[in-house]
This record gives structure tokens, sequence and C-alpha cells, in this order.
């Protein structure tokens, strides 16, 4: 399994994939709940992140060796946190963001007038930090 953290000023991305890059479980967890998405991780225990799920199907337990974790100016907050806890490699976020926008519509399909609009001017109607951490992990693996 692989883990990806997109961290912001309010919030942070989070995207659980296969090794493949397929994906598992996404969520948005607010910055005020890092302790607990830090405990989820390092205990494995995933029920904490339902409430903040976006896409996919929570694992039962999770599974990890590594968090990528976005470079973007928040991130060493979160980096500190994990710190001992679970290794960290710092990942270069460029164009993460454009990529969530593109991943949310490969998944959400646009219906109606909408699939005349080029991706590139369709704004999804929720926050995608989670699907840019899941850009992060696909970027990773194209390395």
């Amino acid at each position: 399994m692989k883990c990806a953290a997109d961290p912001g000023k309010f919030k942070t991305g989070l995207a659980l994939t296969e090794d493949d890059g397929s994906l598992i479980f996404s969520a948005v967890v607010p910055v005020e709940n890092y302790a607990e998405l830090v405990r989820a991780l390092e205990t494995g225990n995933s029920v904490p992140l339902e409430k903040w799920c976006r896409e996919g199907r929570l694992p039962e337990k999770i599974e990890v060796n590594e968090i990528l974790l976005g470079s973007g100016t928040t991130h060493k907050e979160l980096e500190k946190m994990l710190k001992d806890k679970i290794p960290v490699r710092i990942v270069d976020e460029y164009g993460t963001t454009l990529e969530g926008r593109k991943l949310y519509w490969k998944l959400h399909p646009p219906k109606g007038l909408l699939k005349l609009f080029p991706t590139s001017l369709r704004t999804p109607p929720r926050d995608i930090d989670d699907l840019a951490a899941w850009a992060i992990i696909l970027k990773s693996l194209a390395e």
C-alpha cells in the first residue's frame, strides 16, 4: 500500500493506493485533526479516517511503510508530527493540483453541457486535495 499527503494551510489531502497506483481510499483532513491522522497512520487503525472519506472505500487496516509528503510550504508541521513514527519522503508537488482536477473528472465524468467544456475550464464541485495526494503517488511511480 502506498500513502501520500498533500498538506495545505487549512486541510490536507490523503490518498492510499495499491502498489500499482490504483486508488483505494482518499480523504481531506482538516489541519486541526493532524494528531488524529498521524495516530491512524501510525497504528494502522483506519476507522478515524472514515469521517473524512472522499473517494474509494476505507481499508480495514492501513499498512504503510512510508508517506510521500508534498513539498508545499506547509508540509513541515505534518512532517514534524510524523517524524520518528513513519518514514517520510518529501516529493515535489508541482502540477499535482491540476493533475488532481483531471483525476476528479476521470472518476466523475461530466454530464450534459459540461462535457463540452475542456477539462481545464471545469471546476470540480468539491475540494480535491485528496486527489492531488493521489497525483503525488502517480508522479512518484512514473519517476
